[in-house]
C-alpha cells in the first residue's frame, strides 16, 4: 500500500501536465490588422513594405510606374514594381482604389442578368497573370478608371465595382488586397442616379464611388 501511495501522485501529474500546455499558433497563418503575409507564405514585419521576396522599397499604393517583367529566377512581377502588403490608407476612389497603371480586370463573361467575379490581371509575354503570380485565362479583359461624374456610367454598359456584402468595412486597406481581392465584381448597369447606380442581378443600389467605369474591352 505504501508503494501505491507514492506512485499514484506521479501518474496523476503525468496525465494532467499536457492539459496545461497550449498549442502554438503558426505566424505563417495568423495575421492582424497591421501585418501581412507574402505570396510565398513568409511573414512580413508589421507595417513594412514587401512582396513575395521580402521587405523592399515599395510605395503604399500606386506603384512606381515600372513595366511588368520576369526576374532571373523565372518569377513574374506585375506593373508598378513591388506591392505594399502592410496596412495603408483606405483604398477609396480618391486614391484610385489602390490600383495602378497597367492593371486590367479579367472576367469569364458578360451577360446582362448575371454577375461575374472581376480579377485584377496584367499582360506579360503575351499572357495574362494575376498578382498572385498565377497565369490567368480570362475570356474578356477590361481596362477601367475611377468614375469622376455619374454621367460616365451608362445603362446597358458593363461596370466593375467593389462589393460590400458580408464584409465588416467598406474599403480595402492594403494595396495587395486591392490587387488580389475577390470583392471585385462585374455586371451590366441597369440605371444610374446622382450618388448610386443599379446593376442587373444585384439586389441593392451601389455607391458610385465604389465603381470603375470601363474604358476599354478586349475579347480573348
Amino acid at each position: 500500500m505504501r508503494w501505491v501511495a507514492v506512485v499514484l501522485p506521479l501518474v496523476l501529474a503525468c496525465t494532467e501536465e499536457p492539459q496545461k500546455t497550449k498549442p502554438r499558433r503558426s505566424s505563417a497563418t495568423t495575421q492582424d490588422a497591421g501585418s501581412a503575409t507574402s505570396t510565398a507564405g513568409a511573414p512580413v514585419e508589421k507595417g513594412a513594405p514587401g512582396d513575395a521576396g521580402g521587405p523592399v522599397d515599395a510605395q503604399l499604393w500606386g506603384g512606381n510606374g515600372a513595366p511588368a517583367y520576369r526576374d532571373d529566377n523565372g518569377r513574374v512581377h506585375g506593373p508598378g514594381g513591388p506591392v505594399w502588403l502592410g496596412r495603408g490608407p483606405e483604398c477609396t476612389d480618391k486614391i484610385n482604389h489602390c490600383l495602378r497603371d497597367g492593371v486590367w480586370f479579367g472576367v469569364d463573361n458578360l451577360v446582362k442578368d448575371k454577375l461575374y467575379r472581376a480579377t485584377p490581371v496584367y499582360e506579360l509575354e503575351g499572357k495574362w497573370w494575376t498578382f498572385r503570380e498565377w497565369e490567368a485565362e480570362p475570356r474578356i479583359v477590361l481596362r477601367t478608371k475611377v468614375v469622376e461624374h455619374p454621367g460616365e456610367l451608362k445603362a446597358g454598359n458593363p461596370v466593375v465595382w467593389l462589393i460590400e456584402e458580408n464584409v465588416r468595412r467598406q474599403w480595402l486597406v492594403s494595396e495587395y488586397d486591392a490587387l488580389t481581392s475577390p470583392r471585385w465584381e462585374v455586371g451590366v448597369i441597369k440605371s444610374v442616379g446622382t450618388e448610386t447606380f443599379k446593376v442587373y442581378g444585384w439586389y441593392k443600389a451601389i455607391p458610385i464611388n465604389m465603381a470603375r467605369v470601363v474604358i476599354e474591352q478586349k475579347s480573348l
